[in-house]
C-alpha cells in the first residue's frame, strides 16, 4: 500500500489502484520528491529517468560520465577531473551551475554562495536512479531550479538481499571500487555502501582521491507508520591545476603552470524523517536533513610581495520540509514548506594578515502543486510557491545589514493523452533565482561587510510545449521552450577598477530537447539526443550579443549492439558546438571551437551474476578546450581514456 511506501527520503510512488492505461506502452518514470507521486506522463515537463539497469550497463564510475552519456548534458571542468565539473542546462554559461539544482534524496546539494558540487562525493554505490527534469522549476522545487532539476535517489532496503560489488582501472592510473548492499528484517531494513576512488589526472596536478561511505536505516512497524534515518561520510582530495594561455595550451596542454595548489573536502550528509498514513487518501511525510562541508584551498604564486593564499570554507546547511499529500483516482494535491538555513564561514591567510568572514542565508517557503485528471484524455497540473529569505553577512564577527527578499513562482501545465501511447502537454512557468551570498556580499571592502541592494533576483517566465510517442520499436519524445529572464546576474570585469556582479536588462533562450531511440532489430538499438539553444541578451549595453559559453548545438548518437545475450557492444558520439569564452559578451574574442568525440564500450556476461566490462572516451584523442575565462584562461579537455572493470551483482 501506500502508506507502506512513503518516508524514505519522502519516495512516495503510486497508489495501489490499477495504473492507467497508457502506462502499459509508454516508458514510465516513478518521481520521487514529495512534490509529485504521479507517473511522469501526467507531468507537464521533460522528464528523464536513469535508473540502476542504466547506470550498470553504462560502466560509468560517475554521475557527470553518466549524465554526459545518458542525458546529453553539457559539463565543463576547470580541473582536468571530473570532480567539480559545472553543469549546465537550459543554455546558461557562467555559473551555469547555479543555474541547476541537485537533490540528493530531496535534500538540496547547491549551497548559498558559489561554492560547486563535488559530483565524486556522491559515490554510483549509493545511488538507485537519477532523475533529470528540464526547464524552470522554482514553483515546485524553489531557489536554484531555473534550468532544470536533477534528483538523485538512494538505494531503498528490499526484503531479499542484494547488492553489487563493482572495480575498475583505467588511464592515468585510475581506480575505482565500490560496493553496496540493501536488506530488510522483520519490520528494519538497510543499505550500506562504500566507495573509493583515485586518479592521476589527465593534466600535471590534476590527480584527485576520494573515499566514501555510508548507511541508510529505514523502520515499518505498521502499514500506516515508516521512518528512516542515513548517515554519509565523503574525504576527498584534489590538485587544482589551473588556467593555461594559448602559447601554454599549444606547447603543453598536459602541462599546470600552478604546480604546488591543492585542496581537500570532508562532507558529510545526515537525512532523516517519517510518513505518517492518515487515511487511505492522505499522507504526511516529515523529511529533514543537514550537510556540513569543510574545504580547504591552497594556492602558490610567483610573486614576492603575494605568494601564498590558503582558504579555509565550512558549509552547514539545515533543512525541514513537512508535506501533506492527498491522493484518489482523480486528484494528487500537496501542500507543504520547505526551510532552509545555509551558514557559509571562511578563514584567509595571505601571509600577512587573516581575515574571517560569513554569510547566512534563511529561508521560508509554502508551496502546492496538483495533478487533476479531468478524463481519460486530459490532465491538468499545476504548483504555486511562494518564499522568503533573509541573506546576512560577517566580518570579523560584525554583521552588515540584512537583505530581505520575497518571491513567487508558478506554473500550469495542460496534458493530452492520445491513444496508450502518446501524449502532447503545454505548459507556463514563473521562475526565480536569489543571487549567491558571494554576488551580493563584498567583504573585502573593509571592516564591514557590504551588501550590494543595487544587485536584483533573478526572474523570468517560460512556456514549454512537449509531448512523446511510441510507434512499435520507435520511441520519440522533446520540448521547444521559450524563456525570458530579467535581471541575470553577470560578472562584468569593466565595471569598476576590479569588476562587479551586474544585472543584465533582458536575456531571452529559444531552444529544443530532442530525444529518440529504435529498435533496428532484435539486436540493435540506437539512441540520438539533440539538444538547441539560442541564448542571447536581448537589451542593454551588450543587446544582440550571444551568452557567452553556452553552445547552440549539442547532439548524442549511441547505438547498442547485442551478441549472442552475453556481449553489449555500445558507440557513440557526441558533439559541442563552438562557444564564446566566458566574460565576452561583448561576443568581441575568438571563439572556443566545437568538439566530436567519440566513445566505444563493451559488456561481457560471464554468469548472470558477473559482467566483465572496458570502456573508451575521446577514441581519437581529440584535442579540445573545456572551458575557458577570457581569451588566455584555457582549461584544456580530458584526452583519450579508458577503464576496464568487473561487475558482481548478488
Amino acid at each position: 500500500s501506500l502508506c507502506a511506501q512513503i518516508g524514505l527520503s519522502s519516495q512516495m510512488v503510486n497508489s495501489a489502484e490499477e495504473p492507467l492505461a497508457f502506462v502499459d506502452t509508454l516508458p514510465t518514470t516513478v518521481v520521487s520528491a514529495q512534490r509529485y507521486s504521479e507517473l511522469d506522463m501526467q507531468i507537464a515537463s521533460r522528464i528523464q529517468l536513469i535508473d540502476v539497469d542504466d547506470i550498470a550497463n553504462s560502466g560509468a564510475t560517475d554521475l557527470v560520465q553518466l549524465l554526459q552519456d545518458e542525458s546529453n548534458l553539457h559539463f565543463t571542468s576547470t580541473s582536468g577531473n571530473t570532480a567539480q565539473s559545472q553543469v549546465s542546462m537550459g543554455g546558461f554559461g557562467e555559473n551555469s551551475g547555479q543555474r541547476v539544482l541537485v537533490l540528493l534524496d530531496g535534500q538540496r546539494l547547491n549551497t548559498a554562495d558559489l561554492g560547486q558540487i563535488n559530483w565524486l562525493s556522491i559515490p554510483l554505490g549509493l545511488v538507485e536512479s537519477v532523475e533529470v527534469i528540464r526547464g524552470g522549476q522554482s514553483a515546485l522545487y524553489g531557489n536554484n531550479a531555473v534550468g532544470g532539476v536533477i534528483k538523485i535517489n538512494t538505494r531503498r532496503p528490499s526484503e531479499e538481499l542484494s547488492g553489487q560489488v563493482q572495480t575498475s582501472l583505467g588511464s592515468f592510473d585510475s581506480y575505482n571500487g565500490r560496493f553496496a548492499l540493501t536488506g530488510a528484517k522483520g519490520v528494519f531494513g538497510y543499505s550500506v555502501h562504500a566507495e573509493h576512488d583515485e586518479t592521476d589526472g589527465y593534466r600535471e596536478n590534476s590527480q584527485y582521491k576520494a573515499d566514501g561511505a555510508g548507511l541508510k536505516l529505514d523502520w515499518t512497524p505498521s502499514d500506516w507508520f515508516t521512518a528512516y534515518g542515513s548517515l554519509t561520510r565523503v574525504l576527498s582530495e584534489y590538485g587544482l591545476p589551473g588556467p593555461l594561455t594559448r602559447a601554454e595550451l599549444k606547447a603543453d596542454r598536459e602541462q599546470s603552470t600552478e604546480m604546488d595548489n591543492e585542496g581537500d573536502e570532508d562532507v558529510l550528509y545526515l537525512r532523516g524523517g517519517v510518513g505518517l498514513c492518515i487515511s487511505d487518501e492522505l499522507t504526511l511525510s516529515l523529511d529533514g536533513g543537514y550537510t556540513d562541508r569543510e574545504l580547504n584551498s591552497e594556492y602558490y604564486y610567483d610573486n614576492i610581495f603575494y605568494p601564498y593564499y590558503y582558504l579555509k570554507q565550512s558549509y552547514e546547511i539545515f533543512s525541514f520540509s513537512p508535506s501533506l499529500t492527498f491522493e484518489s483516482e482523480q486528484v494528487t494535491s500537496v501542500l507543504g514548506i520547505d526551510y532552509y538555513d545555509d551558514v557559509v564561514t571562511a578563514t584567509t591567510n595571505d601571509l600577512y594578515s587573516t581575515s574571517e568572514y560569513g554569510y547566512t542565508r534563511e529561508t521560508l517557503a509554502a508551496f502546492s502543486s496538483f495533478a487533476w485528471r479531468i478524463s481519460e484524455d486530459w490532465s491538468l497540473a499545476g504548483s504555486l510557491r511562494v518564499e522568503d529569505t533573509e541573506t546576512r553577512g560577517n566580518n570579523a564577527g560584525v554583521e552588515s545589514l540584512v537583505l530581505d527578499d520575497d518571491e513567487y513562482a508558478w506554473s500550469l501545465g495542460l496534458i493530452r493523452f492520445v491513444g496508450n501511447s502518446s501524449r502532447i502537454y503545454g505548459s507556463v512557468r514563473r521562475f526565480y533565482r536569489y543571487p549567491a551570498t558571494d554576488e551580493v556580499i563584498d567583504v573585502f571592502s573593509g571592516l564591514l561587510p557590504v551588501i550590494n541592494f543595487e544587485l536584483d533576483l533573478e526572474t523570468g517566465h517560460e512556456v514549454e510545449l512537449g509531448g512523446d510517442t511510441v510507434h512499435g520499436a520507435l520511441t520519440l519524445g522533446g520540448r521547444v521552450f521559450y524563456q525570458s529572464m530579467n535581471d541575470e546576474i553577470i560578472y562584468d570585469s569593466s565595471v569598476g577598477s576590479f569588476g562587479a556582479n551586474v544585472n543584465l536588462d533582458e536575456t531571452e533562450r529559444l531552444g529544443a530537447d530532442l530525444t529518440a531511440s529504435y529498435q533496428i532489430s532484435e539486436t540493435i538499438d540506437a539512441s540520438f539526443t539533440y539538444t538547441w539553444v539560442h541564448a542571447e541578451i536581448a537589451t542593454g549595453a551588450y543587446e544582440g550579443s550571444e551568452v557567452p559559453l553556452v553552445p547552440k548545438h549539442k547532439l548524442r548518437l549511441q547505438f547498442e549492439y547485442g551478441l549472442r545475450d552475453t556481449i553489449l557492444l555500445t558507440a557513440g558520439a557526441s558533439y559541442t558546438d563552438d562557444v564564446h569564452v566566458g566574460g565576452d559578451f561583448a561576443n568581441a574574442s575568438d571563439e572556443l571551437e566545437g568538439y566530436l568525440l567519440f566513445d566505444f564500450g563493451v559488456r561481457y556476461a560471464l554468469t548472470d551474476d558477473i559482467d566483465i566490462f572496458s570502456a573508451v572516451d575521446n577514441l581519437f584523442d581529440k584535442e579540445y578546450v573545456s572551458t575557458a575565462f577570457g581569451p588566455d584562461g584555457l582549461y584544456p579537455g580530458v584526452g583519450r581514456s579508458g577503464r576496464i572493470g568487473l561487475l558482481w551483482k548478488f
